[in-house]
């Protein structure tokens, strides 16, 4: 923590407010882990469709992870963020939208892009924003909101899936990755390509 006092105001604010934006993306993310196969087969999804529609999240995040990549050196930072919040946000609409099994798997697919983009700019940012000095800490504290986020996530939603709230369940990751999404957007700093 000394090291956050030593920074500069506008520095420790982007890094508080990045904080926040990935605290509030893992918990979006991980309310959805321990609830989804359940919701899904409360709504009469066998098993091995299950499976179909859970796997298909990754090919969304690795079909896109290169291309992110090329987008946060190109576009910058910020933008790229700001697509992985969004699709956060946006993503657990469509689980409640539809039950067909092969738009529940695009759904999945499209949230897996959340976490291909977030992660990549997250990072980046993070460097950017540490000073060389301290980037070592800095990282260290700032990962840790991926831990804490899928601590907080599979508690929330574990808790309103037993009083049977599966609604309840996508609006909370749904709101968590709108303020992800509005904090991203709050964003400043001249090192930060926008």
């Amino acid at each position: 923590m000394k090291t956050l006092n030593q920074l500069e105001p506008q520095q420790r604010r982007s890094l508080l407010v990045l904080f926040i934006t990935g605290l509030l993306f893992w918990i979006s993310i991980a309310i959805l882990l321990p609830t989804l196969p359940a919701y899904l087969d409360a709504i009469g999804i066998n098993q091995q469709q299950i499976g179909l529609i859970i796997g298909a999240f990754a090919i969304g995040l690795l079909a896109t992870r290169p291309i992110v990549g090329k987008l946060v050196d190109i576009k910058g930072r910020k933008v790229v963020l700001l697509i992985g919040t969004a699709v956060v946000a946006i993503a657990p609409l469509g689980y409640l939208a539809f039950t067909s099994i092969p738009l529940l798997m695009v759904v999945r697919a499209f949230h897996g892009i959340s976490i291909a983009a977030f992660t990549t700019a997250y990072s980046a940012l993070v460097v950017d924003l540490a000073p060389p000095k301290q980037r070592g800490e800095i990282i260290g504290l700032m990962s840790l909101t991926n831990p804490v986020g899928v601590a907080l996530g599979p508690a929330l939603g574990g808790n309103l899936q037993v009083m049977g709230m599966y609604n309840a369940i996508f609006w909370v990751s749904i709101v968590c990755g709108a303020i992800s999404l509005i904090a991203a957007s709050q964003l400043h700093n001249a090192r930060i390509k926008i």
